[in-house]
């Protein structure tokens, strides 16, 4: 965009930046992939200390033991780093985990003799495999990996042991409670919001119902009084007010309030289009950024706070522009940009304390409740620059 030389040219003379943030990883499952990640981790500790001090020792072939250790541990890091990111958690992660796993555990009939090792060199952390599809998949992912890791366990005849036939048993019943545990969590954090919705809707009518009866339906109980002295033009003027105040009790009084369907998509670039005027450039990306409807809602709205604040303090001729750009698969940044009188950190503080929370609660705060960022570049006669990040993971925020 040629408009948007000038913010270059006053950033190189020394825009002096100032930053409120706040980041929060926008996945209701962290907290439970943490548990199993560590869980998975000490027994990846634990096989790695009994195939080092027990198994190697009367291994056939000890290189072999070592290397498929090693593989254990790369691999060990490797999946959970990338689990973390909801992004990554494909169905080829999984399948490629199980596919490790599986090569682990028959890999050990080939270094060792019958009895060689309590279970197998993948030991009690092969049932990781399959925890981590019941957690971020389903139950029906989880068993079904959990019963091919049993398999590949009880395969070799040689090898079979009524230590192995009872943990094939209890990984498969953990990974099934797992699955179930984590379906309830799920159902239970949607009915949560839903609910926590609801109620911020119902007591946001209550007080406009408050504020409305003491103001707008007194002025139209006074009109609807008061109108037929005036005339026949006050009598309809009456029977209108009469009409108005009806429908709008009519209004107050339903407390019928509708469920946010968090499967709603749309596509962000489409909003943000509707803010082009005269006096705003708007250049988003070419492709689709499908984005769940309460994250579009709440983007939309830190957009209209920025907005807002460029109309009332940046000057009469303030430009801006809005630029859309996607640099992550799960990740989205917003730049807001005007050419108007700027800021400096201490005017923000100030408005700050004498009340004025426009850039804490509606722009900062609320792009922390998303798990993103608000950054504000500016300084006194340069514009001002907001750079927005926040996540856009769909399965993420179904979840």
């Amino acid at each position: 965009m040629p408009d948007t030389q000038w913010n270059e040219a006053q950033a190189a003379r020394g825009l002096r930046p100032f930053t409120l943030w706040y980041r929060d990883r926008h996945d209701v499952l962290s907290r439970v992939y943490t548990v199993v990640e560590v869980a998975r981790g000490l027994l990846g500790l634990h096989v790695v200390l009994v195939n080092f001090l027990l198994v190697l020792p009367r291994a056939d072939n000890r290189l072999g033991v070592i290397v498929a250790t090693m593989a254990l541990v790369f691999w060990h890091i490797f999946i959970s780093l990338r689990m973390r990111k909801p992004s990554k958690r494909t169905r080829a992660a999984h399948l490629a985990d199980l596919g490790v796993t599986v090569t682990i555990v028959l890999f050990t009939s080939l270094v060792l003799p019958p009895g060689g090792a309590p279970l197998t060199l993948a030991g009690y952390w092969a049932g990781g495999a399959a925890a981590y599809a019941a957690l971020f998949n389903s139950v029906r992912y989880g068993v079904v990996f959990s019963v091919v890791i049993a398999g590949s366990t009880l395969m070799v005849p040689s090898h079979f042991s009524l230590e192995r036939l009872g943990s094939s048993f209890v990984m498969i019943l953990f990974t099934a409670c797992l699955g179930v545990l984590i379906s309830q969590f799920r159902a239970t954090i949607v009915e949560q919001e839903q609910e926590r919705v609801r109620s911020a809707a119902l007591g946001e009518r209550e007080r406009l119902s408050r504020l409305v009866h003491d103001g707008a339906l007194q002025v139209l109980a006074l009109v609807e009084r008061e109108g037929p002295s005036l005339g026949p033009r006050g009598i309809r003027l009456a029977a209108l007010a009469r009409e108005s105040e009806m429908q709008l009790r009519s209004h107050l009084q339903d407390r019928d309030v509708l469920d946010v369907e968090p499967t709603t998509t749309v596509d962000l670039a489409a909003v943000l289009d509707k803010y082009e005027s005269s006096k705003v450039t708007v250049a988003t990306m070419a492709s689709l950024v499908e984005i769940p409807r309460p994250l579009a809602d709440e983007i939309e709205a830190a957009l209209a706070e920025i907005l807002n604040n460029v109309e009332e303090h940046a000057g009469p001729d303030a430009r801006v522009w809005i630029l859309l750009d996607q640099e992550m698969c799960d990740e989205v940044i917003l730049w807001v940009r005007d050419n108007g009188v700027g800021m400096s950190a201490q005017q923000v503080e100030a408005a700050a304390a004498n009340g004025r929370m426009g850039i804490r609660d509606s722009i900062v705060g609320r792009m922390a409740a998303l798990g993103g960022s608000a950054i504000l570049k500016s300084s006194p006669g340069a514009g001002a620059e907001w750079e927005l990040r926040f996540p856009i993971d769909v399965d993420a925020m179904e979840s």
